[in-house]
């Protein structure tokens, strides 16, 4: 048995896959480097706390200051994300991709070199501000490159990459201080840069930029480094809604009335509405989780060393991600949210019971005398939830996105909504120190608990099941026209 790989003028089904594969995969890098970032405060809260065994540490952070360590680069994301289509758009998505690397780079050597407060914060912001202006080109390059088939699958490697960045970070994390970690980080968006090189523009950015020919070589690379020819249909389908997209741009501003009410009618809102619940799905169990993961297995004891609890955490995070893309196409978006959020709800109900039980309440217990015999049972749980976390909840909003909002408000509701989704994240990281003074740990966990639970029953009925459906059946279904089934489809040609 062996892959028919076909020639160029008859590309094989694999052949026509590989080259979206790849471009997503090499895209993916902004993404893998915000990873890196988004773990450095998950390392820095344990050292900046007053947790240095070596007692080495030059800066010194009270709770209050660690709240923000742990929450101010989600607040600074949504900055970069409301800026992002309109900065990239003149670039396009692979330049500016390609440039927005570099403040990465230099936000890592701040960090590396920081000797005060200011600068730990000033460089974790420098990382929410440019993981905010990567979304929409990176979420526009990938939608607009691949097939239906592909694109819910494809969408959802950007969780594994952020997932396989915090892995990194945590396995350097704990063999290394964590300046020696921000320096090694600093040179992942260099070769990023390079990489990048790599890939075509996407067609519909070219085209709509005049530039034809650019636009069909493009498309012919992505389609299995086929002919011109073979491309053409799919490329005059392209160009037309690039043309009717011309057309609606001309004939109205982006700031007049008659665009403004297009954010007022219902093809949005209950599109915007949906992506804000699953953003509150997705933020308020693994965020903070994450966020807090060596403070909370060191204070419930666990059975191995804290560093090494986050790699498990880490690569359970991205075993999830890595079977989400592999049967989302199967099992279609709803049955794995549901299946997702009840793993998750299950985890948090069980540790929030044990933290109970043995009488853990708040991180200023001493659990020194904790029974040893059943401290697995967190650190097995918390796995776990972070494993059917990202088994599709975590990178649900980010799925979703690209499909439900039609191409008239696409940038700007993109933008808007991964804002408005990270501002949720911030809240969830900076309320959770507070939320366990006033109702214990276990309490916290219940909670999270809760929410995943009522999730499951707002998303049966509320998310259709948008799996091999095209832009303009889920343009009807929210526009009053025919309305989506539940049913997954797998039949590209349909």
């Amino acid at each position: 048995m062996f892959i028919r790989f076909g020639s160029k003028d008859d590309p094989s089904n694999f052949r026509r896959y590989l080259p979206q594969l790849l471009a997503v995969l090499i895209k993916n890098f902004n993404l893998f480097i915000f990873g890196l970032a988004m773990a450095m405060p998950t390392i820095l809260i344990p050292m900046l706390g007053g947790n240095d065994e070596d007692g080495d540490e030059v800066i010194l952070l009270g709770e209050e200051a660690i709240s923000w360590i742990a929450s101010v680069n989600h607040l600074c994301v949504p900055i970069g994300c409301l800026l992002s289509g309109f900065v990239s758009s003149p670039m396009g998505r692979k330049r500016f991709l390609q440039i927005n690397s570099l403040p990465f780079f230099g936000a890592f050597i701040l960090l590396y070199f920081a000797t005060q407060p200011w600068q730990v914060f000033l460089a974790l912001s420098v990382t929410g501000i440019s993981g905010g202006l990567s979304e929409s080109p990176a979420l526009s390059y990938t939608t607009e490159i691949t097939e239906p088939t592909l694109r819910g699958a494809l969408n959802s490697t950007s969780t594994l990459f952020i997932s396989l960045g915090i892995l990194f970070t945590f396995i350097l994390a704990a063999f290394n201080s964590w300046r020696t970690v921000a320096l090694v980080n600093a040179i992942i968006p260099l070769v990023g840069v390079v990489f990048l090189a790599l890939l075509p523009e996407s067609p519909y950015w070219l085209l709509d930029k005049n530039r034809v020919d650019d636009a069909k070589r493009s498309l012919a690379w992505l389609r299995g480094w086929t002919t011109v020819h073979n491309i053409e249909k799919e490329f005059g389908e392209i160009q037309h809604n690039v043309e009717e997209n011309r057309t609606t741009k001309k004939r109205k501003s982006l700031f007049n009335k008659a665009t403004a009410k297009l954010y007022f009618k219902s093809n949005f809102i209950k599109p915007f509405l949906l992506v804000i619940l699953t953003f509150i799905l997705s933020h308020f169990n693994v965020t903070p989780y994450t966020t807090y993961a060596i403070k909370i297995f060191s204070l419930l004891r666990v059975p191995i060393n804290s560093y090494y609890a986050t790699i498990i955490t880490g690569t359970c995070n991205m075993s999830g991600s890595l079977l989400c893309l592999m049967i989302l196409s199967i099992t279609g978006k709803r049955l794995l949210s549901f299946i997702s959020l009840l793993g998750i709800s299950i985890c948090f109900l069980i540790v929030g019971i044990y933290t109970w039980s043995v009488g853990v309440q708040y991180f200023t217990d001493d659990t020194s005398l904790l029974d040893e015999t059943t401290t697995w049972i967190p650190l097995v749980f918390l796995v776990l939830m972070g494993f059917f976390s990202y088994l599709l909840s975590f990178a649900l909003p980010w799925v979703i996105m690209g499909e439900i909002y039609y191409h008239e408000v696409r940038d700007v509701a993109t933008g808007v909504s991964a804002a408005v989704g990270y501002l949720i994240g911030f809240l969830a990281n900076k309320t959770f120190l507070n939320m366990v003074s006033w109702i214990t740990l276990g309490g916290v966990f219940w909670f999270y608990s809760a929410v995943a639970a009522v999730g499951i029953i707002l998303l049966y009925f509320f998310l259709p099941e948008t799996e091999g459906k095209s832009f303009g059946e889920i343009y009807d279904h929210y526009s009053g026209g025919k309305k989506l089934d539940n049913k997954v489809r797998r039949d590209r040609n349909h």
